[in-house]
């Protein structure tokens, strides 16, 4: 059986540590039975490469999608609004290269993969993300020392963090993925809003993964059929 993963938002780092081993033991539940597992934006509070240091919240997950990536399991990873400060880490270790968003045949499906927050238009995300997204502004980041730079940044990431989307977000989010199938996808997955959520349309299914600090859900391909789910163990 061909089963293709998704998942978002579990904002690791983020104070919430029985959420994270929750997701520790569902990367352990997937080993040998993901062909793939695609991560679309924000699986940490903050993340940003260093020439020689890397976070060291997100060492476990590191380590579990490691052994994901041995064991066979494809990794992909789309960039979110907390995480999108990478350099070669990513590509060298899991053979996983960061991207913005992804268009991908997975079972004979066209699949958009993206995470959603270039829609949110709430004033905090948008500012939060313009100015995370300089390249000047990145440059002179990665001139603190790690141990101030990666704190401060945790402190300003929590603040932004979309904790109840705003019901117009929602509706934006569907609208827009109704259009990416209209062009021609037959499946449309996305993140951001931590809102769980399944819709069907005319040319295909919309999925919001939600997320893994109260919802614990996640897409799933399961030979051509899209779905989603709820971790439980």
């Amino acid at each position: 059986m061909s089963a293709h993963y998704f998942v978002s938002d579990a904002h690791i780092g983020g104070d919430s540590p029985d959420a994270e081993q929750r997701l520790f033991r569902f990367l352990e539940s997937i080993r040998g039975k993901a062909e793939s597992l695609h991560i679309l934006g924000d699986l940490f509070e903050f993340w940003f490469e260093y020439s020689r240091a890397i976070p060291k919240q997100g060492f476990r997950a590191l380590a579990e999608l490691a052994e994901l990536s041995r064991t066979g399991t494809r990794i992909g990873y789309v960039k979110g609004n907390h995480d999108f400060w990478f350099k070669d880490f990513w590509q060298r270790e899991l053979g996983a290269e960061a991207a913005d968003e992804l268009d991908v045949t997975l079972d004979g499906k066209r699949v958009y993969l993206a995470h959603g927050d270039v829609l949110d238009t709430a004033l905090v995300p948008r500012v939060f993300r313009v100015l995370m997204r300089s390249r000047i502004n990145g440059w002179l980041y990665s001139l603190l020392h790690p141990d101030f730079g990666i704190g401060l940044a945790h402190a300003v990431a929590r603040a932004s963090r979309v904790t109840s989307a705003k019901p117009s977000l929602v509706e934006d989010m569907a609208r827009f993925a109704k259009d990416r199938l209209e062009s021609g996808f037959d499946v449309v997955i996305m993140g951001h809003s931590h809102v769980p959520e399944l819709r069907r349309f005319d040319g295909g299914v919309y999925i919001n993964v939600g997320d893994w600090l109260d919802h614990f859900t996640y897409g799933v391909i399961r030979d051509g059929v899209p779905s989603l789910e709820v971790f439980e163990g």
